[in-house]
């Protein structure tokens, strides 16, 4: 399903030509120059197709290497370790889905915009999806080669026996800020309120928890969650009064300053590790298909990398989603930058707090290294 090379590129004219021109006579062998000739040529020629590959491996099969035509040989190496990187890149691009929540994983979008992903041989499809747990049942049941998603539903997944791998941590941090009513100035402040979640069992929550508890409020007993629904619908209930307070996304912080609301903290300064936004796989798909998972895992850091040096390009496709001013909107791109990992390796630590939220002593005895795979990230200084 994954085979990168699938198809069978044509030799031009040109080179067709050059490649005859090279091979003008066939002479008598002396073994240990031709066999060393054909296994430099084999290791290179090895995912070639079509003619290429055959005439050139013929032609060195009957070729003496004298002094006459020793330069042929050399000329024909050179020339085959050169078209091996024109040829791969003129096969046919794997296509391959990958599913996430809304602008979660606008970093993709820009770098397929941008042409990353098919510099690697990808034609990526990047599907967006109701919610964190659509989004892994949607990788569970194949639909997905990868989800771009928070943690705590996979880490969820993994305590209850399936197969799941975080290959990449985009953001390893709270991203989050707690916005209240105007007249909510501190976290204290909170206590007796009610707090808009989207629903239980969300990233949002396990946040919204875990900061109450660092503040010294109790979760359960302080305040009162309220299942509001998705970002939009919970600014809704803020402006409504109908809840005082809720996490929302950095992005938002421009539009709730407009309306008049109050940026109480940023979460980032709580500077707790928490695998924010991850990127996720199966695990068989890793046993099955290692190198297909390698390949994109390259494009997908390429594409980070590409998104935090150009906002040229970020900033216009963000645009088409926001009524913003440019001043405005680049507020939120930098914003984001500054909590988007270059270099995306997973850690124990982000994981493991999440572990510590779940509710059975046996789910919180899971060890983190089962839910990450740092291997294709190795050489990579984590931050």
């Amino acid at each position: 399903m994954y085979d990168m090379y699938t198809a069978t590129p044509e030799v031009s004219p040109r080179l067709e030509r050059l490649c005859r021109n090279l091979a003008d006579g066939r002479l008598s062998s002396r073994a240990n120059a031709r066999d060393l000739a054909l296994k430099i040529l084999r290791l290179r020629l090895r995912t070639l197709r079509g003619f290429l590959a055959e005439f050139i491996l013929s032609f060195v099969e009957g070729l003496e290497i004298t002094e006459k035509n020793w330069m042929k040989v050399l000329a024909l190496t050179v020339l085959t370790f050169l078209l091996a990187v024109d040829l791969v890149h003129a096969q046919a691009l794997t296509t391959i889905r990958v599913a996430n929540i809304g602008g979660t994983s606008d970093h993709i979008q820009v770098a397929i915009n941008g042409g990353i992903y098919r510099k690697h041989g990808f034609d990526v499809e990047n599907i967006q999806v109701g919610s964190s747990a659509t989004v892994v049942q949607s990788l569970i049941a194949g639909e997905v080669s990868f989800a771009h998603v928070g943690a705590v539903p996979v880490v969820a997944a993994v305590a209850s026996g399936i197969d799941l791998k975080i290959v990449a941590v985009f953001i390893n941090r709270f991203n989050y800020v707690m916005v209240t009513l105007p007249d909510l100035q501190k976290p204290q402040d909170l206590k007796g309120k009610t707090l808009a979640i989207s629903r239980l069992g969300s990233g949002d929550e396990f946040a919204t928890r875990e900061a109450l508890r660092r503040w010294g409020l109790d979760p359960d007993k302080d305040v009162r969650l309220l299942q509001v629904g998705l970002t939009m619908a919970r600014l809704a209930a803020l402006q409504g009064r109908h809840v005082q307070a809720s996490l929302l996304s950095p992005p938002q912080i421009v539009e709730v300053q407009r309306m008049g609301l109050n940026v109480m903290a940023d979460l980032t300064d709580l500077d707790v590790e928490y695998a924010h936004y991850t990127l996720v796989t199966k695990g068989s798909l890793i046993a099955e298909n290692r190198p297909f998972v390698d390949r994109f895992m390259r494009a997908y850091v390429d594409g980070i990398k590409f998104y935090r040096s150009h906002p040229e390009v970020a900033i216009p496709y963000l645009r088409k989603f926001s009524k913003q001013s440019e001043a405005e909107l680049r507020i939120v791109y930098e914003n984001l930058r500054k909590r988007i990992r270059e270099e995306p390796v997973p850690t124990t630590g982000g994981v493991q707090t999440i572990i510590r939220s779940l509710r059975t002593d046996k789910e919180k005895e899971l060890d983190p290294r089962r839910v990450i795979d740092t291997s294709f990230l190795a050489g990579v200084a984590a931050r």
